[in-house]
């Protein structure tokens, strides 16, 4: 057995202080993602009640709804008793027992939240494409068209669904916003972990880093989807979000870097977060350089296919530095232990299998509802 080696005033250090398994494995990254389906789905919402990205609601509500509705095979996949899955939806712990105390906050964010918001969605993007259903059983008879129209089958009704869609589209941003920062909350309130503890704007920073996150999906698919012609009125608004979430992420990040510097300064605590900071820097160059190309794309339309691609790499910095290089600093914060992430490469699979499965429901769907519209905007 091996004994303490630091006393007074640090308090006893305990070697396993230094090696903490790595809690959220790499699949976090493809849970992470899809959970960017939830501001996608809030894009769509918000663009409806005010009037604005009208063209791009139908692809934002498609892609939204694709990997919203993955979202939970990425905790399932670190739990890795999928058999007993259920049990979060007929058992939840929603209240405090003499057995157990507290509540679990991944059986609301599951059970609750994820049930509601993704019924309201999916209830808000059926009435949303009910008429142009209509339109499209008859030009081609097809009864699965006549079912999806919802019995919307003429405009004064489909005027009528769209006051009540307003209703809905604010009601349903509520359990989505809660989604768009669970991973955050889900982090900060792991007490074992000193970096989460002290990261006080980290909700903040995942709520605008998967806005940044949703932009990229939607500004790619439009690419796809206009077969590399893409329309200014849809392109520009996007760019513009992912630019202006691209410095919000960017800002959080140095302003926390600051917070740190003014709690922790000169002390052994910011020597271990050092290996942290100097992968912010990183991220904030990243998202730097997204910010001005997504600029310089609204003249030079051929750079919003770079965009994403510096978007996505911010993220993944940021994403990786949040969630495996928090994990290396001891449950103190006095002393620092890179985690040996080279035995979790069999992790690849699965986050890709949880991913293409967002897609292949993406592609599913899009040949029944379409991610364009004419004449609706």
């Amino acid at each position: 057995m091996t004994y303490p080696f630091v006393t007074y005033p640090f308090g006893y250090l305990y070697p396993n202080e230094f090696v903490e398994p790595v809690v959220w494995l790499p699949t976090v990254f493809a849970y992470s993602l899809l959970i960017s389906g939830a501001d996608l789905l809030i894009l769509a919402m918000v663009g409806y009640v005010l009037g604005r990205l009208k063209k791009a609601i139908p692809m934002l509500l498609i892609a939204g709804i694709s990997f919203f509705a993955t979202v939970l095979l990425g905790p399932l996949a670190d739990l890795r008793n999928p058999d007993r899955a259920t049990l979060m939806f007929v058992h939840p712990h929603l209240s405090p027992t003499e057995a157990n105390p507290g509540v679990s906050l991944i059986a609301l964010q599951g059970a609750v939240l994820w049930t509601t918001a993704f019924l309201l969605a999916a209830v808000f993007t059926l009435l949303y494409f009910s008429y142009p259903m209509y339109k499209k059983y008859l030009a081609t008879r097809n009864p699965l068209y006549r079912v999806l129209s919802l019995g919307v089958s003429s405009e004064a009704r489909y005027a009528a669904v769209g006051k009540a869609l307003k209703v809905l589209a604010l009601v349903t941003i509520i359990p989505l916003a809660f989604w768009a920062v669970y991973p955050a909350t889900l982090f900060v309130m792991q007490t074992s972990n000193f970096v989460w503890n002290n990261w006080t704007l980290l909700p903040a920073i995942y709520f605008a880093d998967v806005f940044l996150t949703a932009t990229a999906i939607a500004i790619l698919l439009h690419w796809a989807v206009r077969w590399g012609k893409p329309d200014r009125e849809v392109l520009s608004p996007l760019l513009s979000i992912h630019g202006a979430a691209a410095m919000a992420v960017t800002a959080l990040l140095l302003l926390q870097v600051a917070i740190w510097g003014n709690k922790f300064g000169g002390s052994f605590f910011y020597n271990s977060l050092q290996p942290i900071v100097e992968w912010i820097y990183y991220a904030v160059a990243l998202f730097l350089v997204t910010f001005v190309l997504s600029a310089a794309a609204q003249r030079f339309t051929p750079l919003s296919l770079v965009v994403p691609i510096t978007g996505f790499a911010g993220a993944v910095v940021n994403k990786w530095n949040i969630i495996l290089n928090a994990q290396s600093v001891s449950k103190t914060g006095a002393g620092l232990m890179p985690v040996d992430v080279g035995h979790l490469l069999a992790e690849i699979p699965i986050m890709a299998a949880i991913v293409a499965f967002g897609v292949f429901i993406l592609a599913v769907l899009s040949m029944i509802f379409p991610l364009e519209l004419r004449g609706y905007e």
